[in-house]
């Protein structure tokens, strides 16, 4: 049945079984996390893949680290949960799904918005204009289930103008970029087709991918700071490499880093 959790939109069950990848799907009225959800429904034992646990609202997001994701009616929040295998990732390229999953999200913002505003912060930050637009985070699943849930959180229709003080110069949403609200369900069957697209190139070594990547990437020949948790790591990016890692140009020599928080980011 579909269903409408405001007025800009209804989203049709069959339509996405239909139309994109997903096989299974939930929805939340009100959910905390979509993420938490998705992980504790990674172990039922009737679980198809890709499941789509969609919310109308979500109140607690989570992003890398403790960073939390803010959000309000009208923004488009969901997690996928898939079985690498079946879509042919190796465990080896779980940790590019993310960037991945950007990449996708991107595309889907070009078919509206100029593909020069539209950027990748890696590992998993979408900007449009240099403000964020897009959270995403990719969390593994309980073993053995061997399942990844891929976090997506849009800013759609929940203008910034209603965001945290602290948020309103660094964040945007699409209404606030076009004047036009956006039907939260087409831009969701948009994404979801684009990211079937992307995981497969993933799974196929397509070597255009990183490409992809490189061309989108918001903090080239930028002086960036990134915590990779053990130590902070300091110097100009030279953009992404074919295996997902941040290139930084350091003091000491060239650093190729495969997690982290960007902590700092400096045009000069």
């Amino acid at each position: 049945m579909p269903f409408s959790s405001d007025s800009d939109a209804a989203f049709d069950w069959d339509r996405i079984r239909k139309e994109t990848f997903v096989r299974q799907t939930e929805f939340h009225a009100t959910v905390d996390s979509t993420n938490s959800v998705a992980l504790e429904g990674c172990e039922t034992a009737d679980l198809e893949t890709p499941r789509l646990v969609l919310a109308g609202e979500q109140t607690a997001g989570r992003g890398r680290g403790a960073n939390a994701w803010w959000s309000a009616p009208g923004a488009l929040t969901f997690s996928l949960v898939i079985h690498p295998a079946h879509l042919g990732l190796t465990p080896q390229q779980w940790p590019m799904s993310s960037l991945t999953t950007g990449l996708a999200v991107c595309l889907a913002l070009e078919e509206t918005l100029s593909r020069d505003d539209v950027r990748l912060k890696w590992p998993n930050d979408v900007l449009v204009r240099g403000r964020k637009i897009c959270g995403v985070l990719v969390e593994v699943g309980p073993r053995p289930t061997e399942t990844l849930v891929i976090g997506i959180g849009v800013n759609i229709n929940n203008s910034v103008r209603n965001a945290p003080d602290e948020l309103r110069s660094t964040a945007t949403a699409m209404i606030d970029e076009t004047g036009i609200a956006v039907n939260r369900f087409e831009f969701l069957c948009r994404i979801l087709r684009a990211l079937e697209l992307q995981i497969t190139r993933l799974s196929s070594h397509d070597t255009s991918l990183a490409a992809d990547w490189q061309s989108r990437c918001a903090l080239i020949g930028r002086t960036v700071e990134v915590d990779t948790g053990s130590r902070r790591t300091t110097g100009v990016c030279q953009g992404i490499d074919e295996d997902g890692a941040l290139a930084v140009l350091t003091e000491s020599g060239p650093e190729r880093l495969f997690g982290g928080v960007v902590t700092m980011i400096n045009d000069e």
